[in-house]
């Protein structure tokens, strides 16, 4: 984990900018002089560079190369929003952007900042940390950015793959069955390709929502790749398993997604393979045994759930 964080913060900002890189290491020694606020970049997860260091009245924010911190992503305006010092902390302004600035899921126009609230660009997702708690917020917010998915609040598939080997092993030990069930949005390449990737997430967004909704509290729910999704449902027969998937599957196929292009359906397809406590596999074959079904509950006209024989 240490590696990862150091790997997170390492950047090499030129010293007169004001959005700096701060690497964890030095903040002990630079708290009397601690920013008025950080950001934290937390998605894409691929382009995370580290702490954004905030200083000044302003910082503008925008795909615009003059601007103080730019963002070279078509979902983000020119000038896209403006972080400015006011009484007490910082304020987050809309800059009339194409695609709205967002504070923890809430379109805003201008909005005080509070420690941990997460702030949407187009596409990119940060959380701002105020001065006062800086090392200790940085250290939870890189061990949540590197599993957790942030935009629908998802394990990744790094922290389900070690979790899954432990669950396996378990499971044999007791005796006890395990399940896992594998599902994919359908289609959902035609919502990105019609109507653009901001659309598509925030089908993401409700969709982890949903499925979070409906799982029980013991459930480790994680984003296995893209649009493709699992559930690892400890000591849980295939009849329960094969419930919880159903309910999954009615949340997100009864109700439409609101979105900016208007309420759109979107259905799943979900493939569950289950372990009875005496049988042992390996974390990838069980997962090849719950993609089977979830190719077979494509082949068969989506939208369904496909299990084990009974």
């Amino acid at each position: 984990m240490s590696d990862a964080i150091n790997s997170f913060a390492e950047c090499s900002a030129a010293p007169d900018d004001r959005s700096t890189i701060l690497n964890p290491a030095l903040l002990n020694d630079s708290l009397d002089d601690a920013p008025d606020c950080c950001l934290v970049q937390i998605y894409p997860a691929d382009i995370i560079d580290g702490m954004r260091r905030v200083e000044g009245r302003s910082l503008i924010v925008g795909r615009d190369p003059r601007c103080d911190l730019t963002l070279d992503d078509s979902s983000v305006s020119r000038r896209h929003a403006e972080f400015a010092r006011v009484d007490g902390g910082y304020e987050v302004r809309d800059l009339s952007s194409t695609n709205g600035t967002y504070v923890n899921g809430e379109a805003v126009k201008q909005r005080v900042l509070r420690s941990g609230d997460c702030v949407k660009l187009g596409g990119y997702l940060y959380k701002f940390l105020s001065a006062g708690s800086i090392e200790t917020a940085y250290h939870e917010t890189v061990y949540t950015a590197l599993t957790i998915d942030a935009l629908t609040g998802a394990f990744n598939k790094s922290y389900l793959l070690d979790n899954l080997d432990r669950e396996i092993a378990r499971s044999r030990r007791h005796g006890r069955p395990l399940a896992l069930v594998m599902f994919d949005i359908d289609c959902f390449k035609e919502v990105n390709d019609t109507h653009g990737h901001l659309v598509g997430d925030e089908v993401l967004k409700d969709f982890g929502g949903r499925v979070r909704e409906v799982c029980r509290e013991i459930d480790m729910f994680a984003r296995y790749g893209g649009e493709e999704f699992a559930l690892l449902l400890s000591e849980t027969p295939a009849d329960e398993a094969l419930a919880i998937a159903e309910r999954c599957r009615q949340a997100i196929a009864n109700e439409p997604f609101a979105t900016a292009a208007g309420p759109l359906r979107v259905s799943c397809s979900f493939g569950l393979a289950v372990l009875d406590g005496v049988r042992s596999v390996k974390p990838i074959e069980l997962i090849g045994e719950a993609d089977e079904r979830l190719y077979e509950a494509k082949s068969q006209g989506r939208n369904r759930v496909v299990g084990p024989r009974l």
